[in-house]
């Protein structure tokens, strides 16, 4: 089963403005219950893909400092694979990547609710 947008449609997906806002949201929607918030601006101004993914390492190295519950709560939240989780534990890129799957989830569950 597909988790992910590809790296292509996401960039396509990209190109709406109101997609990136309804991303953005659903990221932020997602971090709260976490306890972590974004700025307020986050939900309603667009940012392009590295400003997004600046907000998502932010926020995640935030998530990483209350614990590894919180971490986990998070990935569950999301619905990121224990797998991939696992896959990028100890790598130096770890937040980097790992923002970056958060996006594509994220964008992923906006164009579900869109194309379903």
């Amino acid at each position: 089963m597909k988790q992910f947008l590809s790296e292509e449609e996401l960039n396509l997906e990209l190109q709406f403005v109101d997609f990136v806002i309804d991303t953005q949201r659903q990221i932020a929607k997602d971090f709260q219950l976490s306890g972590i918030a974004f700025p307020i601006d986050f939900s309603s101004e667009e940012r392009n893909y590295i400003g997004i993914i600046d907000q998502v390492s932010a926020a995640l190295l935030d998530v990483i400092r209350l614990g590894e519950r919180h971490l986990q709560q998070l990935l569950y939240q999301i619905d990121i694979p224990q797998n991939d989780f696992l896959n990028m534990i100890g790598n130096p890129d770890f937040i980097d990547r790992m923002s970056d799957l958060i996006v594509r989830r994220e964008a992923y569950k906006v164009w579900l609710r869109r194309n379903l």
